[in-house]
């Protein structure tokens, strides 16, 4: 391959690569209310039962999506699964106006839904967001949790089956040790 191919290729791959990880890693979506738009996310995708994860919230006025809005004191974020739900504080991003976050670690898989209700900057807000559904560690887990457990429930019952040899063995000893002092008391 020569020279030139090889810079050329290089410069392929960085700009598919340059064009992909934003799709990738910010796969938030844009809601409208009040006059404002609110890129919503996870923090962390895919989202993982029992990991650290929550919100990613950028909030931007209608008319100039770049400019955040900062300070934002007055608006609740609720999580909601099923019939559960929770109240979360937003934390504000440091030196990145617009941008919160509110921590959690979801604890099933399946679809959650965030709500976002209160005001931005006097203006009314209400909105609600179903993002990528949670999937179970099984699903991204390496090795494969299917065959951890497989390999657990086999040594699980290998060692009972050793636990029921050493007490036969153990009967049969003190057994043995009993016929042998019978045998010596009558000898003698």
């Amino acid at each position: 391959m020569s020279r030139k191919s090889i810079y050329v290729s290089g410069a392929l791959a960085a700009l598919a690569a340059g064009l992909w990880a934003p799709l990738s890693a910010w796969a938030h979506e844009e809601v409208e209310s009040g006059g404002y738009i609110f890129e919503i996310g996870w923090l962390a995708e895919p989202p993982v039962v029992g990991e650290r994860n929550g919100l990613e919230l950028f909030v931007a006025p209608h008319d100039d999506p770049e400019a955040g809005v900062e300070g934002i004191t007055t608006l609740q974020f609720t999580v909601e699964y099923g019939s559960a739900s929770r109240t979360y504080e937003l934390a504000p991003a440091q030196e990145e106006p617009g941008h919160y976050s509110a921590s959690f670690i979801p604890a099933v898989e399946g679809q959650y839904t965030f709500r976002l209700t209160g005001t931005v900057e006097g203006q009314a807000a209400n909105v609600e967001f179903q993002p990528e559904e949670v999937v179970g560690a099984g699903e991204l887990a390496f090795p494969p949790v299917e065959d951890l457990n497989s390999k657990v429930s086999i040594a699980l019952g290998q060692a009972a089956t050793a636990h029921t040899i050493a007490i036969i063995g153990a009967l049969l000893g003190a057994g043995g040790i009993a016929l042998a002092a019978y045998g010596l008391r009558r000898k003698g």
